[in-house]
C-alpha cells in the first residue's frame, strides 16, 4: 500500500492494489476529520438474501419515521422545489420509501417513489398510504426523461464510489434537473462509536416495522441476523459518508456552467444533524 500527501497533513490517501494490480484509493483523509473508507455494504452486494435487504430498508425507513425526519427535512425539499422552480418531484434510491412519503404530507406535494431495486412489499405500503411508485427499476445515474422535476436522495448518496457520485450528479446537470442529496450519516467519532448500539435498536424497533413479516421477527428474535447485518452496513455507511468540503470538490469536477452547488452540515437536535448538498440549475433564485 503506498501513500501520497499534499501539505503537513493536509490531505493523505492510501492506494491498495486491485485486480491485475491496478491501484486502487482505499481511503482519503483530510486536517481534522476521520479517513472516508469505501467498504462494503451487505445490503450492495449481489448475493444477499432480499428477506434481509428488504427487512434493512423497512427498518430504516419506520426509524426515519420515528425520528421525526419529516419535520427537519421538509424545509429542505421546500426550498430545492421553491428556488429550482420545479413543479414535480422524483426519489431515487427510495428503498422501502424512506422519508419522502412523510415529507411530501408535511408540505402539501405529490412524489414519486423509485429505486434500482424496488422493495415492492414497502413501495406498495406507501402506495396505499398515496404516495407514487416507479415500478420500474430506475437508475439513479441514468433518470428517464419522463421522470422530470426535482430529484433527492436520502441516505444513499455514499453507496456510491466517485465516478458513480459524479454519473448521479452529472445525469442531474444534463437533464436541467435540481438535485437534493441528504445525508443523516456522518463520519464521525461519535457516530462511529454509536454504531455499537445498533443492534439494541433493531431489537427495539422491528416490531413497529410495516409490513409485519414473520421471517423478519425470527431473524431480529429467534436466530438474530437483522441486527448484526443491519449493524455493520450501518458502521459503512458513517465511515463512507462525505463531509461537505467532500462534496465541493466533487461538485468542482462536474462539467455545469452556471449551476449553483451548495454542502453543509446542518444541525437538528444536540449533536444530531445531517449533510445537504443542494445542486440548482442557471436561473433559479438565490438563498435567503
Amino acid at each position: 500500500m503506498g501513500v501520497l500527501g499534499s501539505g503537513l497533513g493536509c490531505r493523505v490517501t492510501a492506494l491498495g492494489r486491485g485486480r491485475k494490480g491496478i491501484p486502487i484509493r482505499l481511503w482519503t483523509v483530510s486536517q481534522g476529520s476521520m479517513p472516508r473508507m469505501h467498504l462494503f455494504e451487505l445490503q450492495d452486494q449481489p448475493g444477499f438474501p432480499a428477506v434481509l435487504g428488504d427487512a434493512g430498508t423497512a427498518y430504516l425507513r419506520t426509524l426515519s419515521d420515528k425520528m421525526g425526519a419529516a419535520d427537519f427535512l421538509g424545509p429542505v425539499v421546500a426550498e430545492a422545489l421553491d428556488r429550482s422552480g420545479a413543479t414535480a418531484w422524483v426519489d431515487l434510491c427510495s428503498g422501502a420509501g424512506g422519508p419522502a412519503p412523510q415529507i411530501a404530507q408535511k408540505i402539501g406535494r405529490s412524489v414519486i417513489l423509485s429505486d434500482l431495486k424496488p422493495n415492492r412489499d414497502a413501495l406498495a405500503q406507501a402506495a396505499r398510504e398515496g404516495a407514487t411508485v416507479h415500478a420500474d427499476p430506475v437508475d439513479a445515474a441514468a433518470v428517464p426523461p419522463s421522470l422530470g422535476g426535482l430529484r433527492t436522495l436520502f441516505n444513499a448518496f455514499h453507496h456510491f464510489g466517485d465516478e458513480t457520485a459524479l454519473a448521479v450528479l452529472q445525469d442531474a446537470v444534463a437533464a436541467g434537473q435540481p438535485i437534493a442529496i441528504v445525508e443523516l450519516s456522518e463520519r464521525s467519532v461519535p457516530s462511529v462509536l454509536s454504531a455499537a448500539f445498533i443492534p439494541l435498536l433493531v431489537w427495539l424497533v422491528m416490531p413497529f416495522v410495516r409490513p409485519v413479516r414473520l421471517s423478519w421477527l425470527l431473524l431480529t428474535y429467534v436466530l438474530p441476523v437483522l441486527p448484526w447485518t443491519i449493524a455493520w452496513d450501518g458502521l459503512v455507511s458513517h465511515l463512507r459518508t462525505r463531509n461537505p468540503d467532500e462534496l465541493r470538490a466533487l461538485c468542482a469536477r462536474l462539467d455545469a456552467p452556471g449551476w449553483t452547488f451548495e454542502a453543509r452540515r446542518q444541525a437538528v437536535k444536540g449533536p444530531a444533524g445531517f449533510t445537504l448538498l443542494l445542486a440548482l440549475p442557471p436561473g433559479s433564485a438565490p438563498a435567503r
